[in-house]
């Protein structure tokens, strides 16, 4: 069997390769919302894997699917690509990530869509979050391959869209689908940097309300019912629902150890039409986080009482409107495959830190709608560096999480023993 120093010297002789795969891969502007050039990427991934002798499937979510989840973006495809390399009759070993980003915004020093090697690092958007996690799947079995080890299973990889506007049309698509049936290991690849093992996340639900008033005159205020003031009083309830949840916590390992409880923020605040108009509408959005332990059907129902509250406080009527959900997901440190990643990164870092992650992801599909207790996010990209102008990801960040990746292959999938730890 291939030892760990034989695979790292196989990811390192393709340093120059996969920095020019990932700056190639980062100048498709796949940006989420809306869906951008979802076609494109896909396409070039499926030429990549096609390249690597994987077998090939696209799966493309129907346009009423889609509609069904982002009704003003069903114009834009949703495409998700899936490649299998067959070893033997060994457990499969599933590698996952999203190559949908965030918009890239302004204030850029870079061209977001120019990628830049500057010092060691790649510049431009999606590079730490998270098309760097995708490279470095990639990069694993090219190495895997390179050392011609003993393998007996299934690696698979997919591909997939949306996670950064909830991943129903990606990730959660395919766990419906039934595309991770016969998964018996899943490593999501997600940024959390090459020393890290994530075990979950926290969950969110995002709704808006909207008070409803009527419209006056300024002058004869009297005669209307501001929207405004009857929001402020359900803004005052949430103010008091807050300090009560920051009293629920939990002992996982989120970070920071500030996000170790429930939260909630108001995001968004519209009304009005002009300074002489009592509004007879104010609509407010919020963003609603949970701890594992909580349950979004739980969490609904609070907000609905502090609705129903609200309402009898007031003359107003309020309506509210859920935009997405995600419930929190977390699995045992034990499990083995976070272990069989953490032996392995000890090889690199001093110490692995087993993390769990502040915001949601499409790790909730695998481990709460497929039943995959085997699941943990590793991967390459920085968690600081997400969302941000000027992202990037360090190029050894990405050669430490493909190594990683590759030897754990090896430990799950591999005929014997390896000859090295």
């Amino acid at each position: 069997m291939a030892s760990s120093q034989a695979v790292a010297a196989a990811v390192e002789a393709r340093r120059d390769e996969i920095v020019e795969f990932l700056s190639e891969f980062v100048s498709i502007p796949t940006e989420n919302p809306p869906g951008r050039a979802y076609p494109e990427g896909a396409t070039f991934l499926q030429q990549a894997l096609t390249d690597r002798g994987y077998d090939v499937e696209e799966v493309t979510v129907p346009r009423d699917v889609v509609a069904q989840h982002y009704p003003d973006r069903a114009e834009h495809p949703r495409v998700n690509v899936l490649g299998h390399r067959h070893y033997g009759d060994g457990p499969t070993l599933h590698f996952t990530g999203h190559f949908d980003v965030v918009p890239a915004g302004e204030d850029w020093t870079y061209d977001p869509y120019e990628p830049v090697l500057e010092d060691g690092n790649l510049y431009g958007r999606g590079t730490s979050d998270m098309k760097a996690g995708i490279a470095a799947s990639l990069l694993a079995v090219d190495a895997l391959e390179a050392v011609d080890a003993e393998l007996s299973g299934t690696i698979t990889q997919s591909m997939t869209v949306d996670e950064e506007t909830g991943g129903f049309t990606g990730l959660g698509y395919l766990v419906e689908e039934g595309y991770f049936a016969d998964t018996d290991y899943c490593l999501y690849t997600e940024c959390f940097d090459s020393s890290r093992v994530c075990l979950g996340h926290r969950g969110v639900l995002k709704f808006t309300v909207t008070s409803q008033g009527r419209k006056a005159h300024g002058c004869m205020a009297h005669d209307g019912e501001n929207a405004i003031t009857a929001m402020t009083d359900f803004l005052a309830r949430i103010d008091d629902y807050r300090e009560r949840l920051h009293t629920r916590t939990t002992d996982l390992p989120v970070i920071p150890p500030e996000s170790r409880r429930a939260d909630i923020s108001a995001t968004m605040l519209d009304a009005g039409y002009s300074e002489n108009v009592v509004p007879d509408r104010c609509s407010a959005t919020f963003y609603r986080v949970l701890v594992p332990g909580e349950s979004v059907a739980v969490v609904q129902a609070e907000i609905e009482d502090l609705l129903t509250t609200a309402q009898n406080a007031t003359d107003a009527t309020f309506e509210y409107e859920e935009i997405m959900f995600a419930e929190p997901a977390a699995v045992p440190r034990d499990c083995t495959l976070s272990q069989t990643v953490a032996r392995r990164v000890e090889q690199h870092h001093d110490d692995v830190e087993f993390v769990v992650s502040p915001g949601s992801d499409d790790q909730r599909f695998v481990v709460n709608d497929a039943g995959i207790e085997n699941c943990v996010v590793y991967g390459p990209g920085l968690l600081e560096q997400a969302h941000v102008e000027d992202e990037y990801v360090p190029v050894d960040e990405i050669l430490t999480a493909a190594t990683v990746m590759a030897t754990t292959a090896i430990d799950l999938l591999g005929e014997d023993e390896p000859t090295e730890r």
